[in-house]
């Protein structure tokens, strides 16, 4: 049986010395991207930001799980199915590979 740690906020995990929390890295950014605008109106902001945030995030829940695709979907909540399509999606074959049919 798998015990599963689920907490908030992710920097518990790492010390107060070191890092800001994962919220607080998010909002410096996305004020410094707001700043660098200089009042033009951002467009498909939401999607930036996934796009932005969740390659780094799959890649190192991948390496942390040696790869093994079954123990990182459920790492990151999310189905083996969804999880290969976002691998994709971001790393092409990197983590996916491919079938070949005979």
């Amino acid at each position: 049986m798998s015990t599963m740690v689920s907490h908030y906020p992710i920097a518990d995990a790492i010390p107060a010395a070191e890092a800001a929390s994962l919220s607080e890295s998010v909002l410096s950014a996305l004020k410094s991207y707001f700043d660098a605008l200089n009042g033009e109106e951002p467009v498909g902001l939401y999607k930036m930001v996934l796009e932005e945030a969740e390659p780094p995030m799959l890649q190192i829940v991948m390496e942390q799980s040696r790869f093994n695709q079954s123990r990182a979907a459920e790492v990151l909540g999310i189905s083996r199915g969804t999880l290969r399509q976002k691998l994709r999606k971001y790393f092409g074959d990197k983590y996916v590979g491919t079938r070949e049919v005979i």
